[in-house]
């Protein structure tokens, strides 16, 4: 064998992964796209309505909802699914808790309002910072989710015992 025949072969099959590599990535890319967390939930740029149990042009997404009565209130949350993984939830809380009800943990952060007008997200380990309507990303257990507080209103003093009484709706995206 020659150099240069051995040196064809080696270029040949760079460009060959290269090119796997690339469209791998871009399916990736496209599977991730799917979805997207604004102000409400898109499934390929079309608004999911959480009332339905099927999401608009997805065939293995199914929505399911719930309510838990509390003290506090009635939460009502809508969970969807697809090709039976959590994909995201839609919650109406009666209390000042995100919780993430994901099959192995539940992770959960409270909220308050600071007096800027700005929402505190925290629990033992993480605090962050926030608006109304403000997408923003946390990671628990290595998991990245997107998350939008779309309404919160305490109802409780600020000096009550946690949890503390709240009207809160949000939508959490897990994001792969």
């Amino acid at each position: 064998m020659s150099y240069r025949f051995i040196k064809a072969a080696l270029l040949q099959g760079a460009i060959i992964c290269l090119v796997a590599a690339c469209s791998q990535g871009a399916i990736n890319k496209a599977s991730s796209s799917e979805w997207l967390l604004t102000d409400a939930l898109y499934y390929n740029n079309k608004p999911v309505n959480w009332q339905q149990r099927r999401v608009n042009g997805c065939s293995t997404c199914l929505i399911q909802n719930d309510s838990v009565l509390q003290p506090e209130g009635i939460t009502r949350f809508y969970t969807l699914y697809k090709d039976g993984e959590w994909v995201a939830v839609q919650e109406q809380s009666s209390l000042n808790v995100i919780r993430l009800k994901l099959p192995l943990h539940t992770p959960y952060l409270y909220v308050e309002q600071l007096g800027n007008g700005e929402l505190k997200l925290f629990n033992q380990q993480h605090t962050y910072k926030t608006k109304i309507g403000e997408v923003i990303n946390i990671t628990f257990k290595k998991q990245l989710f997107s998350i939008v507080i779309t309404a919160f209103t305490l109802q409780d003093e600020k000096n009550a015992a946690l949890p503390r009484r709240a009207r809160l709706n949000y939508t959490a995206l897990k994001i792969k």
